[in-house]
């Protein structure tokens, strides 16, 4: 059996995603982006054999880690990054906020690419900056950048900061370096800083490849602040740890001054360990993890094919992006919660303007995908 068919308990009071909700005994949650699959053997050693010591005090990462980090990000992307350059902090949300505290101003526009994931839209109007949106646009079966509308909406709204999703989430694309280049062209003419949210990264299927955005030249490195985590590589969300990789050295003192006057950075001591075995261990797991959701998320696409749902490819995440407009339903995700128990993420989370979407999370054992969908082809609606 592959290690990634077993069934792991998790229900537990303090797991989001298997919450309980009255009235319903056998839901199947596909919503929030965690996997279903445990930890690679060595992470989960390395934290048990940090909490027998009995001790949680202020960790540092040291040159153990540095490695690690490093190593990872030169042998899975060929990308070699200066440990210097990396700030630790608690998430990747947390590090976007910070750098559009740290660099830009109150009332400074910010452009994202819509559907987008929801609390980035929300960390820029928080903020008191104003939020600029470019909708992707759909082609056949994948989403594309509009770059005249793009490139429009920057110069119209004066936008000094670009907030980008690489792999995207939730439409699932890996952006070619064609694509990438034309983005980091456009910034750099308009003079805008780049805030690049890397931690799907790992996530690449065939075909594809993942290009760190900083990697592009050494220009564009100057003006971008990369995101990246082995959170949601190695499924150790709830342990909350990011590394944020800023080459330039005033920007990077400029988040750095910032998250210190918010008491929110560092790492946990759990994260750092978690995150040095993941990354020193890791990368068999991973490989054979992506062979596994690759099958899973082929299977959704051959098996959803003919029906009223449209599937995008999807490209790298573990996250599918699904069109429920032809179904004729007013809400597809309360639809599928209430006719089939399945709780998928509702499309509104990621834009005002897809109601009509949900995305499935496909990170769970192959039997669990299988039952979903056959408790979604045996309602007459999808037909």
């Amino acid at each position: 059996m592959s290690r990634f068919d077993e069934i792991v308990n998790r229900n537990t009071p303090e797991d989001i995603k298997y919450k309980k909700i009255e009235g319903i005994d056998d839901l199947l949650p596909m919503w929030v982006a965690d996997m279903d699959f445990r930890s690679p053997d060595e992470v989960i050693e390395a934290l048990v054999e940090q909490a027998k010591r009995g001790v949680f005090g202020y960790p540092e990462a040291d040159e153990s880690y540095d490695k690690a980090l490093t190593g990872w990000f030169k042998r899975r992307y060929g990308w070699d990054v200066d440990p210097k350059t990396v700030l630790k902090m608690p998430g990747v949300v947390l590090g976007i906020s910070d750098a559009i505290c740290a660099l830009t101003k109150e009332n400074d526009s910010i452009l994202i690419f819509e559907p987008l994931y929801g609390p980035i839209g929300r960390a820029v109007k928080g903020n008191g900056r104003n939020l600029v949106v470019s909708d992707l646009v759909r082609k056949g079966s994948r989403f594309e950048i509009d770059f005249d509308d793009f490139e429009n909406k920057v110069r119209e709204n004066n936008v000094k900061m670009l907030i980008f999703c690489n792999p995207h989430n939730p439409v699932g694309r890996v952006w070619t370096k064609e694509e990438l280049t034309k983005v980091g062209e456009i910034c750099l003419k308009y003079h805008m800083v780049i805030v690049c949210d890397e931690i799907h990264a790992d996530f690449v299927y065939s075909g594809h490849k993942h290009i760190p955005f900083a990697s592009l030249s050494e220009e564009i490195k100057k003006i971008t602040v990369s995101c990246t985590s082995a959170t949601k590589s190695f499924n150790i969300a709830g342990i909350q740890a990011a590394n944020i990789i800023i080459a330039d050295d005033t920007m990077r003192r400029a988040v750095d001054r910032y998250a210190l006057t918010t008491g929110a950075y560092g790492l946990n001591i759990m994260g750092l360990v978690a995150t040095r075995a993941a990354y020193t261990y890791g990368d068999k797991w991973m490989d054979e993890l992506n062979v596994y959701l690759e099958g899973n998320i082929a299977l959704v696409k051959s098996r959803l094919a003919g029906t009223k749902l449209k599937v995008t490819d999807t490209e790298g995440t573990y996250l599918v992006w699904i069109d429920a407009s032809e179904m004729g339903v007013e809400d597809p995700y309360k639809f599928f919660l209430d006719r089939a128990h399945i709780k998928f993420s509702d499309g509104l989370f990621f834009s005002k303007k897809a109601g009509q979407f949900i995305r499935m999370n496909a990170a769970c054992p192959r039997s669990i995908v299988n039952e979903a969908l056959d408790r979604m082809l045996k309602l007459p609606e999808i037909r």
